[in-house]
């Protein structure tokens, strides 16, 4: 009786080595596989465009040189989920981080600068009548008796983007250009100097 129990018992050791050993092999195994990326969808793609190095120039009114101002735009530390800019010129620096709200189906943007201007944005791929590509408004609460404000992109080709900052009155519905921004990927064709 002895001698079973005895060779039961070294059988259900010999079992639990077993069983252990191959619980640390898939321990193993999915430690070296690793998860599934986030932010993969199209949805996230759809800022792409604006990912990059670029110089930018505007106008300063008539009879005057373009001026110029620089925006580095990358997929930031958060990989393929958050997009960075940042933007300098003379007297001037501002950053933002963009991403795509998967759970309102929006892009949203915040946006901060060196002279303590905030803006909360919120929007998207513009429709396909519109005339730009790309817009985001600013986040407007009713009580706030501000300019309703609001960025558009027009994609002009890989290297060339058209950038307005735009805002209408309360009550009024026209949009009305505030700056523009001529963007060129640095290593493309600039404009010359006028």
């Amino acid at each position: 009786m002895r001698v079973i129990i005895g060779a039961a018992m070294i059988t259900l050791a010999a079992s639990a080595a077993l069983l252990q050993s191959a619980g640390a092999q898939n321990a193993d195994q999915s430690a070296n596989t690793p998860p599934p990326k986030s932010c993969q969808g199209e949805e996230y793609r759809q800022l792409d465009f604006w990912v990059g190095e670029w110089d930018l120039w505007y106008s300063q009114g008539p009879d005057k040189p373009k001026a110029w101002a620089e925006n580095a735009i990358s997929k930031s530390a958060y990989g393929d989920c958050v997009i960075t800019e940042k933007f300098s010129m003379p007297g001037f620096t501002g950053m933002s981080v963009s991403t795509f709200h998967k759970q309102i189906g929006q892009w949203r943007q915040t946006w901060v600068d060196d002279q303590g201007n905030y803006f909360d944005l919120v929007g998207g791929p513009a429709p396909k009548d519109a005339d730009h590509d790309f817009g985001l408004e600013s986040v407007h609460p009713q009580e706030f008796d501000a300019p309703y404000l609001r960025m558009i992109w027009t994609v002009e080709d890989a290297d060339h983007l058209i950038w307005q900052w735009q805002g209408h009155k309360p009550g009024e519905t026209v949009w009305k250009d505030l700056w523009v921004l001529h963007y060129v990927r640095k290593g493309a064709q600039k404009p010359t100097e006028d």
